[in-house]
């Protein structure tokens, strides 16, 4: 409530009203202007008389504080001496209905952090837009800082008295009184501002500076989180507290500070002022934050075991669903990724000890039809294996007639340890080519050896019907392993596969046009000429006709090859100890959980889901890519449809849990 006090008129402008409160730098008055008929509020700073130097710091403040302009900033509208009352100095500002931050903090205690900081960002914006315009305040503290009711029911913030501890030069008060205004301790001397607010270096009698309004400040951001002042006690002991003392961690309702606000709130209250930031608004900055790193931190603690648990979860059902369900167009896809591996691959050259020995058109218009020619054909490899070649495997499926040749059963009886025939299973069960052996050579072989002497030509195309695979061994009816024809080959390369896995993937880095090749028609002469040819060679004989095509990866793209290089490729393969491979399945299966584990994590606890997304997505092409060398230099084929699927399903199960779960608290640069 005011106080009436008569009436009284100064420089016959403004009449004096009702006494609004009193300060230790003055008394404040309702004053009505007369002529413009509108309340002002009046100081009245110091009564008695004033000396030239004195009088003309006055002016040159007031003009200052005059200049001032800031919504945060209590405006200086007019300035004058009462001559009538005996010089007595005052200040003319604008009128404002509030309540002051000194006792907002003891009607209400400590106040959270969130709304402490709008409070304090209003403050620090009068501070320094005053610092900037060459203005101290010089006596910072709750008390100077009105809070005047907005229209959105937000506090609007104005800070009192700027520079007018100067003007007056307070401190005239006995130690250890308390000043009227805020019920605070006073300084002693030639102190400017109050002690609980005093930079040490104001205590030591040195020049105020900005550094010293951050103190200030730094004080009343402590006083609002924390419920009190940093130091507290007698005169002494608070003067001693901002020289020397430690500021205790503030435990607001028993409950300590955030540690990421604590430390920011230290940095302006450091005993050195060029330790402290540079500006009131930093202190708002590092505290702001510090809040929402401290939030930040308290959401991790609160969120990361729910989002991992989610994200466990969700690995499990997706890896679930990837083992249990076949899904055809996933294999398709890596069929086609691989085709792509091949093609880009280096190329490699094939194994030297193959050679080729192909049935063409042009070896057979000048003679008889292949089922006459047992004994010309077996007569003439019986001359390439004792010319030397490691062995011989025949890529045709051999007529019944050849069982009564001479020279194939020569052939046969001679070489059965190093001759491979082909035997091929019909989709009826029924097997064909092994008619070949009959009569009086299977008698003299015997059933076991007889039926050793086959591997089957059969071959898996996929649905595009391009072959990229092969077997060592084919079960038939009565369940017994038999070998496949390039498995039965490629014993001749001294290859041990017994302990290779049954299927493998065809090596396309392979060249297959750089066999080394020989017409049948040749094969005659270059035995006579150069039967070298064929020493330490694995021979393989089939036929290259144009109706016997197969399409197989190679690095100039997917090729059509005759039977015989097809078969040339899986004996290559296995020779080469199958260098193209699949990772093992179970450490393939347990590590892409884990990575799918941690994308889902990832993309559940981000604060931001766009760059998390882009951050999968890139992880998921650098997969991509590095797959592509992985095959080229060791061989290693790296399904990526079932994680690119894995991980497409999950992004859009996080976007849709995201929308339930709590997000992530900001924290601003």
């Amino acid at each position: 409530m005011s106080v009436t006090t008569p009436q009284r008129v100064l420089d016959g402008k403004y009449r004096l009203e009702d006494r609004l409160g009193e300060g230790a730098n003055g008394v404040v008055y309702r004053a009505l202007h007369l002529g413009l008929k509108k309340s002002f509020a009046v100081k009245l700073l110091q009564e008695g008389s004033l000396d030239p130097g004195s009088l003309a710091r006055f002016r040159r403040e007031a003009e200052a504080l005059g200049q001032l302009r800031h919504p945060h900033v209590v405006e200086v509208t007019d300035f004058g001496i009462d001559t009538a009352a005996g010089d007595v100095p005052y200040l003319v500002m604008e009128l404002l209905d509030g309540q002051t931050l000194a006792d907002l903090c003891r009607a209400r205690g400590p106040l959270p952090v969130e709304q402490a900081l709008p409070l304090l960002a209003s403050i620090a914006e009068a501070i320094d837009a005053a610092h900037a315009g060459g203005v101290l305040h010089r006596d910072l503290k709750p008390g100077n800082v009105l809070l005047c009711p907005g229209a959105d029911g937000a506090w609007l913030v104005k800070v009192l008295d700027f520079g007018l501890a100067e003007i007056v030069g307070m401190g005239c008060e006995p130690p250890g009184e308390e000043s009227p205004a805020d019920g605070r301790l006073t300084a002693t001397g030639a102190l400017l501002g109050t002690p609980l607010y005093a930079a040490p270096e104001l205590i030591r009698q040195e020049a105020a500076s900005r550094a010293s309004d951050v103190y200030a400040f730094g004080v009343i951001a402590y006083e609002l989180l924390a419920g009190h002042p940093p130091f507290r006690g007698s005169t002494r002991d608070v003067l001693d507290g901002h020289l020397e003392g430690a500021p205790p961690a503030p435990a607001p309702l028993g409950e300590p500070l955030p540690r990421e606000v604590w430390e920011a709130l230290q940095e302006p209250l450091r005993k050195d002022p060029a330790a402290r930031p540079s500006t009131a608004g930093d202190v708002v900055r590092r505290l702001r934050r510090a809040g929402r790193r401290g939030a930040r931190r308290r959401w991790w603690a609160a969120e990361l075991p729910r989002r991992v648990g989610l994200a466990v979860l969700l690995t499990a059902l997706l890896v679930f669903a990837g083992s249990v369900q076949s899904w055809p167009f996933l294999v398709r896809i890596d069929h086609r990724v691989q085709d792509l591996r091949v093609r880009w691959s280096p190329s490699r050259p094939p194994d030297p000890r193959i050679l080729l020995l192909t049935l063409d058109e042009a070896s057979l218009e000048d003679g008889a039809p292949l089922d006459e020619r047992a004994d010309e054909i077996g007569a003439t490899l019986t001359r390439v294996l004792d010319a030397g070649a490691r062995g011989v495997a025949i890529d045709l499926l051999l007529p019944e007639r050849w069982s009564e040749a001479p020279g194939f059963s020569d052939l046969v009886l001679r070489h059965r340890e190093r001759l491979t025939l082909a035997a091929a299973s019909e989709p009826g069960g029924r097997v064909v080519g092994t008619g070949c052996i009959a009569g009086l050579t299977a008698t003299a072989l015997g059933p076991e050896a007889a039926a050793g002497l086959f591997g089957f030509v059969n071959l898996e195309e996929e649905e595009d019907r391009v072959t990229r695979t092969g077997r060592l061994r084919f079960r038939d009816r009565a369940g017994t392993l038999r070998p496949t024809w390039a498995a039965h080959a490629v014993r001749g390369l001294e290859t041990p596969v017994e302990m290779l896995p049954n299927r493998f993937w065809i090596d396309g880095r392979i060249d297959g046009t750089r066999y080394a090749r020989i017409s049948w028609r040749d094969v005659p002469a270059t035995l006579e000429r150069r039967p070298e040819l064929f020493r330490d060679r694995l021979v393989l004989v089939g036929g290259d006709f144009p109706e016997d095509r197969h399409a197989v990866p190679q690095r100039s793209g997917v090729l059509a090859v005759s039977g015989l290089t097809l078969q040339a490729l899986l004996v290559d393969t296995i020779a080469a100890g199958m260098p193209v491979r699949e990772p093992p399945r179970t450490p393939f299966v347990i590590a892409q959980a884990l990575l799918l584990g941690l994308a889902l994590t990832g993309l559940l606890c981000a604060p931001r889901l766009r760059p998390a997304v882009l951050g999968v997505g890139a992880a998921v092409l650098a997969v991509f890519a590095l797959s592509f060398p992985a095959f080229w230099w060791a061989g290693w084929i790296f399904p990526v449809s079932l994680p690119v699927l894995f991980v497409f399903c999950g992004v859009n199960l996080v976007l849709a849990l995201r929308r339930w779960l709590p997000p992530a608290p900001e924290v601003s640069r």
